[in-house]
């Protein structure tokens, strides 16, 4: 093969793979796939908020950098609060950090580590995932790969006359990034370690002190930032009680940290990591980085010190480590994974290495083969195989909007709470239809006066546009005891189905003639006898917390 073809071969190959999962994003952000809670929660504060006003506190438990905030409005504002307006931002990060990993597979590893850090990042499971969700995840992501590999470039100029120029530069962008991802912010402090070590090993204290002298940027746009971004989100209770999980207990120690720590890696390891196999995942990983040939120790550093920074902010319990919340280092976790593809390529191909070695690289190509296996097969769950009639198992806008389509002057919604975002996002911004808040109240002496009764008996609405949506903050039983109520006083005069959510309009003008069941009403099989139902059901007027 000629200098020619083979150049080609390396630069077509990473390049290839990354325009066929860029392809995948860009169909599957064409489908428009109704939002689903969280993201619908956000929408709310977008659609809600002036740009002024997406600093500081959010409403609905939500936070987010202020850049990408800032950016997520402008283009709302710009193109409108569809779908595929509302995460073109998030597939454009999806995108660049499929570019990023071909840039750092061509310019610092073999054809093998290139085509294959770039197939992880196009076909891991929870990467692209992120990438068509209106959350910041995926520029997390991006930044997490991005800063490192612009780390060893600026290393790469130590013995030019442009060092200080690419020093601005990466402080520039990790000033900048830390606005638009937490993973900017998180991945920065190693990355400058890296740095300024590298060019203390080969210029001198001197120029390393230049080169930390440049932080001043980073330090100004951090303090900034945190008034801004990071201390309202570490202040909400909200944040602080559904994130409690993702820190070391309190007052565990330093042996309880180290425990909370270990524990954590086998299901990092399944998310956001998108491996079955979690010791393997971390061992094939560390082994590629520590002995994979032909890397300099900063390259080495650079990436092994992303997920590392990322157990020592969870352990000193200031950044939370958790599925999605971990994202950002998962990208430099397959560079360890393409680099023990290396190391696998290298012992088996050489005919010197010996029948031996030969043998190790082999073996650990079969547990490689095992690991990647397990990773295109978890991907394709998400990547062309979604199913476009649902978002986690959920169709809020379909449900809402056929309610919508039904909705008569007086009427009343009912909904529960985590199904709230989706009726205010999806029934419109100026909608004027009374919102409840349904719940069921086990302590009986907190029940208080029957909202629904009253309703039927003092003129109130004379119809419920009933909404059965995400309902993970209500026991099972739920739904029964809230239809069984409404039929006491009313009959369903319109239903349907909307995969695993249920729209249903109720006339409480007359009482219906038989018990009224989710399962009568959906003609599906009950689903075994429910728990005895103690309590009432409790209808408020909803608000936002």
């Amino acid at each position: 093969m000629s200098r020619l073809h083979r150049s080609l071969l390396d630069t077509g190959v990473p390049v290839l793979i990354a325009a066929a999962g860029a392809a995948l994003l860009i169909v599957q952000w064409g489908w428009g796939r109704m939002l689903w809670l969280d993201e619908e929660m956000i929408a709310i504060n977008l659609r809600d908020r002036s740009i002024r006003d997406l600093g500081g506190p959010l409403s609905l438990g939500q936070a987010a950098p202020y850049g990408w905030l800032a950016l997520q409005r402008g283009v709302m504002v710009v193109l409108g609060d569809g779908e595929r307006a509302l995460r073109l931002v998030p597939m454009f990060f999806g995108i660049a950090t499929l570019a990023t990993a071909v840039w750092v597979g061509r310019r610092w590893m073999t054809t093998v580590g290139a085509a294959m850090l770039v197939f992880l990042c196009a076909i891991g499971q929870w990467l692209p995932f992120h990438a068509l969700e209106l959350k910041h995840y995926s520029a997390d992501a991006c930044f997490g790969l991005l800063l490192p590999a612009l780390a060893l470039w600026v290393l790469e100029g130590l013995d030019g006359s442009e060092l200080r120029q690419r020093l601005l530069v990466w402080w520039v962008v990790a000033a900048a990034g830390q606005w638009i991802a937490n993973g900017a912010l998180f991945v920065a402090p190693s990355c400058a370690v890296v740095l300024v070590l590298g060019v203390a090993w080969r210029r001198g204290l001197r120029a390393a002190l230049v080169a930390a002298s440049f932080g001043a940027i980073w330090l100004a746009s951090f303090s900034l930032n945190y008034v801004v971004t990071l201390a309202p989100a570490r202040a909400n209770d909200f944040l602080r009680a559904f994130w409690v999980g993702a820190f070391p207990p309190p007052g565990a120690g330093f042996a309880g940290t180290a425990r909370w720590l270990v524990d954590q890696l086998v299901p990092l390891a399944i998310k956001p990591g998108g491996s079955g196999h979690p010791l393997l995942f971390w061992t094939l990983a560390s082994v590629g980085v520590l002995f994979a040939p032909g890397y300099t120790i900063a390259f080495r550093l650079a990436f092994a010190l992303v997920p590392l920074s990322g157990f020592l902010w969870a352990g000193l319990r200031l950044a939370p480590m958790s599925e999605r919340l971990a994202l950002w280092f998962v990208p430099a976790l397959y560079v360890g994974l393409a680099m023990a593809t290396e190391l696998c390529a290298a012992l088996t191909m050489r005919a010197r290495a010996g029948v031996v070695r030969a043998g190790v690289g082999a073996a650990a190509g079969a547990l490689l083969l095992v690991t990647f296996t397990d990773i295109y097969s978890r991907g394709t769950t998400y990547l062309g195989l979604r199913p476009y009639t649902a978002n986690h198992d959920l169709d809020d806008r379909g449900a809402v909007g056929w309610l919508a389509r039904h909705r008569e002057p007086g009427d009343v919604w009912i909904t529960t709470r985590n199904a709230l975002p989706a009726i205010w996002w999806y029934a419109g911004a100026h909608d004027s239809t009374p919102i409840m808040e349904a719940s069921l109240q086990s302590d009986l002496s907190k029940c208080g006066a029957d909202e629904i009764g009253r309703w039927a008996t003092a003129g109130g609405p004379k119809r419920v546009l009933v909404y059965l949506g995400f309902g993970h903050d209500v026991p099972r039983e739920f739904d029964d005891a809230l239809l069984l109520r409404l039929g006491m006083v009313g009959r369903v005069t319109a239903y349907r189905s909307f995969a695993s959510g249920h729209a249903i309009v109720v006339d409480l003008q007359t009482p219906s003639a038989s018990r009224l069941t989710l399962s009568g009403l959906s003609g599906a099989p009950a689903a075994g006898a429910s728990p005895p139902i103690t309590g009432c059901v409790v209808v408020e007027p909803a608000h936002r917390w």
